[in-house]
């Protein structure tokens, strides 16, 4: 008995070393339960609930009433009042569970407000490279055959608008064997091909398993916590590369709210720094950057359609929102201003209307929350259809082989435009660049950044989009950077012959 009892002893203790040693990989049941404290009291119910008819069966017994006929008897007498009471609760459960994903977004948009704005800010600098070109750029330069290039995020690195392009191991093993290795950067606030590739190996990181992943030891770091889906990489003073992954946390019982509640820092010898959003906005190398998970912007969008109640939300429709959703599948346009990065979204009515109806900006370091309305008198052409006027204008292209991608905002004398670029489908530069006013559909198409530049100044398109005035300093800019972009390409030349 007492070997039993050591072994028993001993296996209890095998499985709490390795819940907490493996608690990661629980971490997504667990938190399923934090987020919906309803599914937790349910299979609390259900297990009491089986507890108890086997309480009441097992003192069952058959007991013989007459020479053929037989009926069950138990010593445990049974409360019919609380198994009914029981069964209430338990549907009343089931429907709250059916209903909490309402519930939540309603309880979401009477704690969260937004501030009223009445113009834009100024979109500088302007993102001329969309995402789709600078990722060909950054694989037309990069070469490695035991990596590839993860999915981008945008970020300002002194001044500077830039796409970073992680470099994660590629295949099965390598996914086991090989770190993080670096990143591919390419500058989006020119129309010229700029591409860095800097090495720098992390400890810790996204896409490699298992125990190096970044999601495994941040959920040893910090647990019943929801990780943002896409870490973000920044430089920090000393010009090192740093992991930043923001947080996010529940309150409420037994509806939750979620809330944007901090920020870890990942430095790429593991360590890791916990930070509230309000100590990370302070930081020099954070400050001004994208710190706010998407997560938490898509959600408090989403909740606005909520903030008059369940019964507007489902039958009468004021003031009610649909989200734009762009070309890309995402809804969050990132844009830098001279206030940070900003976090916007762009919103429809409901219904068959596909007006601009709000701009919903997030600052992306502070949380900040700001609404811009249009009335109907407005009628400013959104995001998604501003590339069917475009192409009307346009009908000499083949846009079998061309598309639009990506509409940017711009704002020129409180005017507000989309930006689309017109890239071949292999994605092989920038055919050119297009602007559509939103209140006009007026389009103007610019070949360089001159032009670009120029129009921004005055609103006024140019008298020709060939020529450019080698005298002006949009000019020499332009003229300096593609001197640069040949010399970088004349020394990777030399490079090869040197080899």
């Amino acid at each position: 008995m007492k070997k039993i009892s050591i072994k028993l002893t001993l296996i209890v203790l095998a499985i709490v070393v390795l819940a907490i040693v493996f608690r990661p990989f629980v971490h997504p049941l667990l938190m399923s339960f934090v987020v919906s404290p309803l599914k937790a009291i349910l299979l609390i119910f259900v297990i009491v609930g089986i507890f108890l008819i086997a309480k009441t069966i097992g003192p069952l017994k058959t007991v013989q009433i007459s020479p053929s006929n037989y009926t069950f008897k138990t010593t445990q007498k049974v409360h019919w009042g609380i198994v009914a009471g029981y069964f209430v609760l338990i549907i009343a459960i089931m429907i709250g569970l059916f209903l909490e994903s309402e519930i939540r977004l309603l309880l979401t948009a009477k704690s969260v407000d937004f501030d009223k704005i009445t113009a834009l800010p100024a979109f500088e600098p302007l993102r001329l490279t969309p995402k789709p070109v600078a990722k060909r750029y950054a694989d037309d330069s990069f070469q490695n055959s035991q990596e590839y290039l993860g999915d981008s995020q945008i970020i300002l690195d002194n001044g500077k608008l830039e796409r970073v392009f992680p470099r994660l191991p590629d295949g099965t093993i390598l996914y086991f064997m090989k770190k993080l290795s670096g990143f591919v950067t390419v500058e989006v606030d020119t129309l010229d091909r700029k591409v860095s590739i800097s090495n720098q190996e992390f400890k810790y990181a996204e896409h490699i398993g298992i125990f190096d992943n970044i999601y495994y030891q941040l959920n040893l770091k910090k647990y019943f916590v929801n990780y943002s889906s896409e870490p973000i990489y920044l430089k920090d003073d000393a010009g090192r590369w740093v992991t930043v992954v923001p947080y996010m946390k529940y309150r409420g019982f037994p509806f939750t709210v979620p809330y944007w509640a901090g920020v870890m820092v990942v430095q790429s010898d593991g360590t890791m720094t916990d930070y509230t959003p309000e100590q990370a906005a302070q930081i020099s190398c954070l400050k001004g950057n994208r710190l706010q998970p998407k997560e938490i912007v898509n959600y408090y969008t989403q909740s606005y359609s909520y903030k008059d109640g369940l019964i507007n939300k489902w039958f009468v429709h004021k003031d009610q929102i649909e989200v734009v959703n762009l070309p890309s599948d995402e809804q969050i346009i990132h844009v830098p201003t001279a206030d940070g990065f900003k976090q916007m979204v762009v919103a429809e009515p409901y219904g068959r209307s596909y007006g601009i109806y709000k701009i919903f900006l997030y600052d992306a370091t502070t949380g900040k929350r700001e609404v811009m309305d249009f009335d109907q008198n407005s009628q400013l052409t959104g995001p998604v259809s501003a590339a069917d006027y475009i192409k009307k204008e346009y009908p000499s292209y083949s846009w079998d082989t061309f598309g639009l991608s990506e509409p940017r905002p711009l704002t020129i004398n409180g005017d507000l435009y989309w930006m689309l670029s017109v890239i071949p489908n292999d994605n092989a530069g920038i055919a050119k660049t297009v602007v559509l006013n939103t209140k006009t559909n007026k389009v103007t198409g610019f070949d360089n950044i001159g032009q670009i530049n120029a129009f921004i100044a005055t609103g006024v398109a140019s008298a020709t989009t060939t020529t450019v005035d080698a005298t002006s300093v949009d000019a020499k800019t332009e003229i300096q950077n593609k001197i640069d972009t040949i010399q970088t390409e004349l020394n990777d030349l030399k490079a090869l012959i040197n080899k």
